[in-house]
């Protein structure tokens, strides 16, 4: 339950790659948005607005997602320990989503490339924030290119991160605190309180993943851009979401960052690569190259380490100590008898007496 061993850990990989994230099925993600929207009602108009009402709202949420998994689990696991074992691979799946972020940016770069410029502006909108209504070609490109970079952290490095060193629990943690993030951690009035916990414990949780994310993808280029990336990493307001955009900025000599739209207010982000190219529609295909690679060591990295970590323990169970109970340290009392024999006649032998028997001269 607290440990996958690593063919849970490929079959994950291996079933977000097959299937993807088929629309109409059941998905932790959305479960957990539902139950975000009710309780978030719920807590604002019993707390109100404040810090504390976010921190309640967080664990509620958090907690009532970790203690339904575990629930459900116990039930597999009484019913059939393969069950369960099967259980913790399709939770697993369904917290990284590396085929979906593919497929929404190829949606975005079809239309793109064939000048319905219309349609990729929506679909794009699933990817950012930021208003999308007025961008142009290179704008449309910029936004598709910066989504998949911050994306590759937390749809693929994150959750399997912390399902390597937290197990099935430590994924789905992740994968409820990054929802609750998206939906509440926002800087404005309605959330500049109330989402400051989510924002903060996100920030918390994506703070070495984010920095794996980068270092995964200066391994090709041998680090030669790896300070200016922690320089331009550093410029932004997050802790995390610079390092993915700096990293991929620098390994395809693009420039990226800049004004953004929100809900028609300008927001002047940092510049990464200021020397770089402006992105084009061609640039979309780039980045995902750049982040299939990064997602190929990411899971050569951490497949390594499960299967050391699986030897390990294999090693250690071999060679373990059996278990000494009290009762064998309490040592046998065997009982003897003893049988009084009569003493043999004493045999008169040329002048000596002689007990027992009588041997011939």
């Amino acid at each position: 339950m607290w440990q996958i061993d690593l063919f849970q850990f490929l079959a994950a990989v291996g079933l977000d790659l097959l299937l993807g994230d088929p629309r109409g099925w059941p998905h932790l993600t959305r479960l957990a948005g539902h139950i975000a929207a009710a309780l978030e009602k719920f807590w604002s108009s019993a707390m109100g607005r404040n810090v504390s009402a976010g921190v309640c709202f967080w664990l509620s949420v958090c907690g009532g997602m970790l203690a339904a998994y575990a629930v459900v689990r116990q039930i597999l696991e009484a019913i059939s320990p393969t069950i369960a074992w099967i259980f913790d691979i399709l939770v697993i799946y369904q917290t990284v989503a590396a085929r979906d972020l593919d497929g929404h940016a190829r949606a975005v770069a079809v239309p793109l490339v064939l000048g319905d410029l219309e349609e990729s502006r929506r679909r794009v909108g699933f990817l950012v924030g930021r208003d999308t209504v007025d961008l142009d070609v290179q704008g449309v490109s910029r936004a598709t290119v910066e989504a998949v970079a911050e994306s590759a952290t937390d749809g693929f490095v994150a959750p399997l991160f912390w399902a390597v060193v937290g197990g099935v629990p430590g994924a789905l943690l992740y994968r409820c605190a990054n929802t609750l993030d998206s939906m509440v951690g926002h800087r404005n009035e309605r959330y500049e309180l109330f989402g400051k916990f989510s924002a903060l414990t996100d920030d918390a949780l994506t703070f070495i993943p984010a920095r794996l994310c980068a270092l995964l993808s200066l391994l090709p280029r041998g680090f030669r851009y790896a300070i200016a990336v922690m320089e331009d990493a550093a410029k932004h307001s997050s802790p995390n979401a610079g390092w993915g955009e700096a990293a991929a900025a620098w390994a395809l000599n693009l420039r990226l960052g800049g004004l953004n739209f929100y809900d028609g207010i300008p927001a002047q982000g940092p510049i990464f690569n200021k020397n770089g190219q402006p992105p084009e529609p061609r640039d979309i295909l780039r980045v995902l190259r750049w982040f299939w690679g990064v997602a190929f060591l990411c899971v050569i990295l951490f497949g390594l380490y499960v299967a050391k970590r699986d030897q390990s323990e294999r090693t250690s169970n071999r060679f373990q100590a059996p278990m000494i109970s009290e009762s064998n340290l309490r040592a046998p009392v065997l009982k003897q008898e003893y049988v009084l024999q009569p003493s043999p006649a004493p045999v008169k032998l040329q002048g000596q007496i002689i007990y027992g028997t009588k041997s011939t001269p």
